[in-house]
Parts: C-alpha cells; structure tokens; sequence
C-alpha cells in the first residue's frame, strides 16, 4: 500500500468509526449515503430519486441519478455530474482533479474529497456532496489558496444522456429582458463549444488563452463566447418535456456557463452526450485567501410553460442570500 492509499484508508476509518447507526440523523429529508465495500462509492435513495455518488478515478461525482416517477437516469453512463475537471487562470492550466490524488471523508448524509496543493496548484480543494432535500444534490467547493492566480476558475462538466435537450435563460439586447433559449446548431459557430459569460468582462476569460494549453497533451478546445446569461441557471428536459435536471448557482459563484448545441442529427452534434459545464469562481486569488461556491443539482416534473426550474432556481438564491443557518 502506497502513501497515498494509507492516507485514504486511515481518514475512511476514522470517518467511518464516527457514524454509529445511520438511521439516527434528525432531518429525514436527507438521504442516507451507503458506502461500497471499498468506501470511496456511495449510493442513495429518496421519495423521488436514487443515485450514486463516486469519489474515486477520473469521472468522480455523480454517476447516477434516476428519477423514479419517470424511471429515467439522466447521467452518461460513461462519465458523471458536478466532476471536476481543470484548475486554470489566465493563459495556463495548473492541474487537473482527476488526475490528483485525494483523500476522503463521509458521514450519515455527506461526502466530502479533498485535494490537496501541488507544485502546479498552489491551493487546497474541498468538495462537500449532500442530498439534502429529496430531489436535490448540494456542492459545496472551497478554496483554500496559497498561490496567486488572475481569474481563477474551476471547471465542472456535467454529462447527460444525449437525449436530453439545454435551455438557458439570456438577455436580449440591453437587458431589456430575459428570454429561454434552446442553443441549436448553427454553421456559425459548429464544432466548438458556446459559452454564456455572466458579463462582458467575464467573457473574456474564456478566450484568454486558457483553452490553447496543449501540454502534458491537455486537450483544447474553442470557447465561442456569445450572448450573457440572466440566470445562473441551466436545465435538460426529456423529449417529452415532463422532467426536467436543473443546476444552479450564485452568479457571483459561477463566471460562465457553457453547453453543447444540440442537434437533432447525431452528425450534427458536437459530442455524444449533452453537457453543461460551469466556470466557478473567476475572480483573482493571492496567497491566504478562502473562498467558497455552491452549486445544486436538482430534478423536478415540468408543465407545458416549463416553470418548474425559474421557480427552483428562485427559491435556492433566496436560501443562498438569506441569513446562514
């Protein structure tokens, strides 16, 4: 066993003698994580939802999620929701978290993995995962930083099954007013990927040269900047439109929010999958700073005017921006 396993398997331990029996927490509304036998993947069942939560390897977070009213599981099966994918500013990638080693800790209604700093990322990571309500997945990420970054951002691809289609709210021209969008293929902008920036000046981060970094054979891509977004909030629907996965977070929290076309072709399409992916933080960090960002990724049924996620989404900023518990 190498150091890094040790590490893992005595804060599993220590975590795990702490439980005691796990029925006993007071806030039913929670759903209780069961641990595998290797204690690095857990499973969950609530009223309306059942999934898994994954810390371990590469595609680490959310590797299903099935909604029992419609019996649909909305993740790829190949990857996963609220993953972690690179660490960058401005014209550099420092380091990747699934590449990373970690160590984690769990309780009765809560998993949490950490990252700890490297030579390339001076920073230490902590996400907290809680399925906190019973159709709702809490992030939380903090940043404990003792480096200096320009726009610091952590990128978080979530990967849905292809069947699911993306909708956004942006402004119209002078945010006169806020419109739902369904980004669909366009000659215009084929083969990359559209970001919807917060503002003018975060737009410019996805073009600053932090997509170009080829090296340690990183894989690159063209961010295509276009219109703003109204809400921090992105959403698939079924074909059907009766279910409805949400994620959300703060503006201040998340600089951009980017997304696969769709495209009713598959030779049309970008990718095999839909996605969602959410720049986090983008602010400047020096040393000694601590910053925190929240995301929540939710399922919900959808009416005919697919009202459902606007209301979710005003609920959770309403609980973000009130007095803290």
């Amino acid at each position: 066993m190498n150091s890094t396993s040790f590490i893992k398997h005595i804060t599993l331990c220590a975590a795990f003698s702490c439980l005691g029996t796990p029925n006993t927490f007071a806030d039913e509304s929670k759903a209780i994580l069961k641990p595998n036998s290797t204690q690095d993947s857990f499973d969950f069942e609530t009223k309306q939802m059942s999934g898994t939560i994954r810390l371990d390897g590469a595609y680490h977070g959310v590797t299903r999620l099935t909604d029992k009213r419609t019996g649909k599981q909305v993740i790829d099966t190949r990857y996963s929701a609220l993953n972690f994918y690179k660490l960058m500013s401005v014209n550099q990638v420092m380091d990747e978290p699934r590449k990373m080693a970690r160590t984690i800790k769990f309780g009765a209604d809560w998993v949490e993995v950490n990252w700890a700093a490297t030579e390339s990322h001076q920073g230490v990571l902590t996400a907290r995962y809680e399925v906190s309500e019973p159709n709702v997945i809490d992030l939380t990420l903090i940043l404990k930083s003792s480096g200096t970054y320009s726009a610091y951002e952590v990128f978080m691809p979530n990967y849905f099954d292809k069947a699911l289609i993306p909708h956004v709210y942006l402004w119209t021209r002078g945010r006169r007013a806020n419109e739902l969008v369904l980004p669909s293929v366009n000659d215009v902008f084929r083969e990359t990927v559209l970001v919807f920036p917060r503002d003018a000046h975060a737009s410019r981060h996805c073009i600053d040269g932090r997509w170009d970094r080829s090296e340690w054979n990183r894989s690159t891509v063209q961010m295509c900047p276009v219109r703003h977004y109204a809400r921090c909030l992105a959403f698939m629907t079924d074909q059907e439109k009766k279910l409805g996965v949400v994620l959300m977070s703060r503006p201040q929290d998340c600089y951009a929010i980017s997304t696969r076309y769709h495209a009713d072709n598959d030779a049309d399409r970008l990718t095999s999958y839909s996605a969602f992916d959410f720049s986090l933080f983008g602010d400047n960090v020096i040393s000694g700073d601590e910053r925190t960002v929240r995301v929540r990724l939710a399922l919900t049924p959808l009416d005919s005017e697919l009202s459902q996620p606007l209301k979710l989404y005003q609920t959770y900023l309403s609980e973000m921006n009130g007095p803290r518990k």
